[in-house]
């Protein structure tokens, strides 16, 4: 919990190990190119880099071309063009005085550019630029650009327009099936209908919405909370993706196997199940009173729901879009609260749902958890694979 805070309050907390990512074009024989990617992965950096062959060739000069269109100087401005035209294409040329080409990226986004340069100062200054904007390093003149159109075409360029929107179509889907997952966990529900059940019998209808409406809201805004911190914390992590699809899987699996076991036993501890218990006793006498339940179930009951999260904030940190990020974040929180509210109303409309659910809240657990565990699996695949 402290870790998240700090993540929340104090960005820079978050971000002091995050590595950046530079894309270099250069020639693999140079000796310049040798000294300049031992340089940049020294300095903490994801170094890719792309030989100027027939495969990337054709992305450096489009890259060089657009730069060119926008009034960069990528050839020296005394050189004798029509005299180099005698000997060499055009596009060896710019090959020839535009390279090493260098993107570096920040929080996924486009910084700076270098162009025929190898100098460390000049690479340490296109380190040091933040992700507020974007320049340009080539002839020892230095450009800035502000259009996020052009940013952006320069970053599919650099990036590859697959590689930034891979999954892009279908986000969507995978964070729904993962809420959908997370929303069947049987801890979260075993809590909320036992703080139900109490507050209807003995506050009645009215008091028992109030008091279900704050469990819920509360449930809603902790998780939404830990959400953004666990993505400022993930985002540092090279291939989270890949890596928390698998430790999604693993949970998933595990889950299928609690689930098809008979006796189905809570991932909580038994001291966090006591406390809770304790807690739902006492929390039902008011709304206050049940959103600090909600808080309390939402951090003590994360060993039971944390996988399908976990999942989740790992595909939402590769987005590079803060708003996307903050919609889809709630997109998966409106749907993990969802059975919880359908549950509310269908208790409070009619007494024979009350009877229902205690018979499914008490038998029916390890179905749930089976079926949590089946969609976790089934979306951790998918990723893998696709």
């Amino acid at each position: 919990m402290l870790i998240l805070f700090s993540s929340l309050v104090c960005p820079s907390f978050a971000y002091v190990q995050r590595s950046n990512t530079v894309y270099v074009y250069g020639f693999e024989e140079s000796p310049t190119t040798e000294s300049l990617l031992g340089y940049l992965s020294r300095s903490d950096c994801e170094v890719v880099f792309r030989r100027l062959n027939e495969s990337s060739r054709d992305e450096f000069l489009k890259i060089v071309e657009l730069l060119r269109v926008l009034g960069v100087e990528v050839t020296p401005p005394d050189l004798c063009i029509q005299c180099e035209l005698l000997h060499l294409t055009w596009n060896e040329i710019l090959m020839g005085h535009a390279s090493p080409l260098i993107g570096f990226f920040r929080d996924g986004r486009l910084t700076a550019i270098t162009l025929g340069t190898a100098e460390f100062e000049i690479l340490d200054r296109a380190l040091a630029v933040r992700s507020d904007g974007m320049k340009i390093f080539a002839l020892d003149t230095e450009y800035s650009i502000q259009d996020d159109d052009v940013r952006l075409k320069l970053e599919e360029l650099f990036v590859g327009e697959s590689g930034m929107s891979m999954k892009a179509s279908n986000l969507v889907s995978s964070i729904s099936l993962l809420a959908l997952a997370d929303s069947v966990n049987p801890c979260t529900f075993a809590v909320f209908t036992a703080l139900l059940f109490m507050a209807l019998h003995a506050l009645g209808k009215t008091r028992a919405a109030m008091t279900g409406l704050s469990f819920i809201a509360a449930v809603f805004a902790c998780y939404y909370i830990l959400g953004l911190g666990f993505i400022r914390i993930l985002v540092a992590i090279p291939h989270v993706e890949e890596i928390v699809a698998s430790i999604g899987l693993a949970v998933g699996v595990l889950s299928i196997g609690q689930g098809l076991n008979p006796k189905f036993k809570s991932p909580v501890p038994k001291p966090l199940r006591r406390f809770m218990e304790v807690q739902v006793s006492k929390s039902y006498v008011s709304p206050v009173a049940s959103f600090a339940l909600g808080v309390a179930a939402s951090f003590a009951l994360l060993p039971c729901s944390s996988g399908p999260y976990i999942v989740g904030i790992g595909l939402l940190s590769a987005l590079n879009d803060p708003v996307q990020t903050y919609l889809l974040l709630t997109l998966y929180n409106s749907i993990f609260v969802a059975p919880l509210i359908a549950i509310l109303f269908a208790v409070l409309f009619s007494g024979a749902y009350v009877r229902r659910i205690k018979t499914f809240r008490g038998t029916k657990l390890g179905l749930m958890e089976l079926i949590s565990g089946l969609l976790l699996a089934i979306v951790c695949v998918y990723l893998l694979l696709f």
